[in-house]
């Protein structure tokens, strides 16, 4: 009786022990994870530390050089600075704060809305003159339209009036010489192709499409940032994009993106139809014309909400030519007419089949 009560003590012993031994073990895993993670979340406050000191920095430069303008030239470097301040920020959007994300956005919409004051009053006033006819210079012939040919389906129609501008007053800021920021989520050099992309893992949401030529791009969902260089005949169609869309030296394209910034340089006869959370800027462009975002059932008002836009306000026709410093309306865009405008089942047709292909290969697995 003596022997069995001895080993039934020993038993518990072991079996405490044991108890013991793997609470001490998920103690230890537990102490680490959170170390970790403490870690981690360290190591993303000095990242968004160290950002909100460059930014404020940058800020503070540009607002002194808007404040010491005098002329185009000098307005023309506030815009640099500002454009290389909106790409930081599309950069950083991956681990910045929604609050930090949308002070920073705020900030630069009310530098870029004095820079649009101070631009009223350094604009050469154009002095008013009688001209004789016969001492006219003979016009331009117009450049292509995006009612030309090879423009993109929706973008067929008549030419944009007025499509040649006056040579621009200020060099254009010259286009990053590699897209930054990006990791590699790059699509590049495809002719004619059909693409439905979402950015990769460990791109951090940012993606650059270049030298794409008739090809008919759907972006899903994901993307943080959109860099787009060198597009021709092609149409992009988007979901809501979180952070900063930069479009250079496009010609005959079509692109429909909602976005709180969207900037483009050297692009011809595009069409664009846009959700906008601030003015749309362009510089050294003609034949552009404007329209609003195609709504569709396909964009839910939670992708609106996750990009940081209200869907109720869209600046898509307030659209800010930086190289355009007269008071008259630029030439260099337009609305585009209702009747031109896409149809919304050719536009997001794309969008809609690539979501079917999604949805039969989670079917088949």
């Amino acid at each position: 009786m003596e022997c069995a009560d001895d080993a039934a003590a020993q038993a518990a012993r072991r079996k405490a022990q044991m108890d013991e031994r793997m609470a001490a073990r998920a103690a230890e895993v537990e102490h680490q994870r959170e170390v970790r993670k403490d870690g981690e979340d360290r190591s993303t406050r000095e990242l968004v530390l160290a950002f909100e000191s460059a930014f404020a920095d940058g800020l503070a430069r540009a607002t002194g050089a808007l404040g010491d303008a005098l002329d185009v030239a000098a307005l023309g470097d506030v815009s640099a600075a500002v454009q290389s301040l909106h790409q930081d920020v599309a950069a950083a959007s991956t681990f910045l704060p929604a609050q930090t994300l949308e002070r920073t956005t705020r900030s630069l919409a009310e530098l870029e809305a004095s820079a649009r004051v101070k631009r009223e009053q350094v604009a050469p006033k154009k002095r008013f003159a009688f001209k004789a006819r016969d001492k006219l210079a003979p016009a331009l012939p117009p450049a292509p339209g995006p009612g030309g040919a090879g423009a993109p389906a929706g973008a067929r129609g008549t030419s944009v009036a007025a499509n040649v501008a006056e040579p621009p007053l200020a060099p254009p800021a010259p286009p990053p010489a590699r897209v930054p920021g990006h990791d590699g989520a790059e699509v590049r050099c495809r002719r004619g192709e059909r693409l439905a992309l979402a950015p990769p893992r460990g791109s951090g949401g940012d993606m650059a499409l270049s030298e794409l030529v008739d090809c008919d791009v759907t972006l899903l969902d994901g993307v943080a940032a959109l860099w787009v260089d060198k597009l021709v005949r092609c149409r992009v169609v988007s979901l809501p994009i979180a952070g900063a869309v930069h479009i250079n030296r496009c010609e005959g394209c079509e692109f429909h993106f909602a976005s709180r910034q969207i900037r483009v340089h050297t692009t011809t006869s595009t069409d664009f139809y846009l959700h906008a959370g601030s003015h749309p800027i362009i510089e050294a462009c003609t034949g552009l014309r404007f329209a609003p975002y195609l709504q569709t059932a396909l964009v839910s008002d939670e992708a609106f909400a996750a990009a940081g836009l209200s869907k109720s306000d869209n600046l898509w026709s307030s659209v800010d030519d930086f190289l355009w410093l007269r008071t008259q309306q630029s030439p260099n865009w337009q609305a585009l007419p209702e009747a031109e405008r896409a149809a919304h089942d050719a536009a997001w047709a794309p969008l809609a089949a690539a979501h079917a292909e999604v949805s039969a290969e989670m079917d088949r697995r």
